[in-house]
C-alpha cells in the first residue's frame, strides 16, 4: 500500500509527490477530520510526560537487544 499527501481544491485532488505506479488501480481516498486538527505544539505538549513510570527506556533497549539476537541467527 501507498500513501502520498494531496490537495483536494473542492473539485480535483492534486498530489503532492509522485504516484508510484504506472497502471490503472483502485484507491482509497481518506480526509482528516478537521473538526479536531491539533497544532504539533499542542500535539507534543499532550504526549510529554504520557509513559512516565512506564520504564519505556529499558523496554525498548530490551526489544532491540531480542531483535539483534533474531537477526544474527
Amino acid at each position: 500500500m501507498q500513501a502520498i499527501r494531496a490537495i483536494y481544491d473542492g473539485h480535483h485532488i492534486k498530489p503532492l509527490e509522485p504516484i508510484k505506479t504506472d497502471k490503472k488501480t483502485e484507491v482509497l481516498i481518506i480526509f482528516p477530520d478537521t473538526a479536531e486538527k491539533i497544532s504539533p505544539v499542542d500535539a507534543r505538549g499532550l504526549l510529554r510526560g504520557a509513559g512516565k513510570g512506564e520504564h519505556l527506556t529499558e523496554k525498548l533497549l530490551k526489544l532491540r537487544a531480542e531483535d539483534i539476537e533474531l537477526e544474527q541467527r
